[in-house]
């Protein structure tokens, strides 16, 4: 017994095998505190908070692949973490921005958001690994960082313009039984994970990104508003471009 003890606890992890997970409890810290930003009524920093967490869920999966230290544990750990980051948290800080004195409905529209939420991760991580050619670019549904920051448009729009009636419970409502219903569909959007860029085109690639960076940083606001607007746009071109790629397949001109 003494001897299975020691060599259990002479086994090792790597740093590589820590840098992924690390990034994803950076996400998840980012939305719990976004959380107790919205309990002090710091909306400006619950935003910021939230695109925080989403941009350190879009690195921690890449890193795990460069490293190549991809894992059950990173997976289900990075699950856990979308759903409190983009499920749980902006459910109940929209319920709290504008729903908490609107009755049992508007809690209800809270609670669908994240349900859905939850029920878009555990489809997506019993989806088979080898999907079919056509649909390798593609998401089933809204990410859920897609959706975590979609819902919280009417907050950024109220902090930008500063319009109060959208922060009506009803709009509000309508906006997050919207994004969960988008994130539980069908629907397929463009997942990037495969998107290849020509050699010659690293150079202005980099520059338009190093230009959204600088406006985000100095204009965070339409920043915000002008990439969320392209990602809506974005939906029925992936729609178009899934049907045409699924109709080649079938005619075996792609595989």
């Amino acid at each position: 017994m003494a001897k299975a003890q020691k060599k259990r606890f002479r086994i090792q992890v790597s740093t590589s095998w820590m840098i992924p997970n690390i990034i994803t409890i950076a996400a998840l810290i980012s939305g719990l505190t976004a959380l107790r930003f919205a309990l002090d009524e710091k909306w400006e920093g619950v935003v910021a908070l939230i695109v925080l967490a989403g941009i350190f869920d879009a690195l921690d999966g890449r890193a795990a692949r460069l490293l190549r230290v991809t894992s059950a544990f990173g997976a289900a750990l990075d699950s856990l973490s979308d759903v409190v980051v983009f499920g749980v948290i902006p459910g109940l800080c929209l319920y709290l921005w504008a729903l908490q004195d609107q009755g049992n409905v508007a809690w209800a529209a809270a609670l669908f958001y994240i349900v859905c939420i939850a029920l878009r991760l555990a489809r997506f991580d019993s989806e088979l690994p080898d999907k079919p050619e056509y649909a390798k670019d593609f998401f089933t549904g809204l990410p859920s960082p897609a959706a975590g920051l979609l819902v919280l448009l009417p907050i950024v729009i109220n902090i930008h313009f500063g319009v109060d009636f959208i922060r009506d419970a009803f709009l509000v409502s309508v906006v997050l039984v919207t994004c969960g219903v988008g994130a539980v569909c069908t629907l397929p959007t463009f997942a990037g994970k495969t998107l290849k860029i020509p050699s010659q085109m690293a150079l202005p690639a980099l520059a338009i990104v190093a230009m959204l960076v600088a406006f985000f940083v100095a204009q965070p606001w339409p920043a915000y508003l002008l990439l969320a607007g392209i990602y809506i746009v974005m939906i029925p071109i992936a729609l178009v471009a899934y049907l045409r790629r699924k109709a080649r397949y079938i005619k075996g001109e792609l595989r």
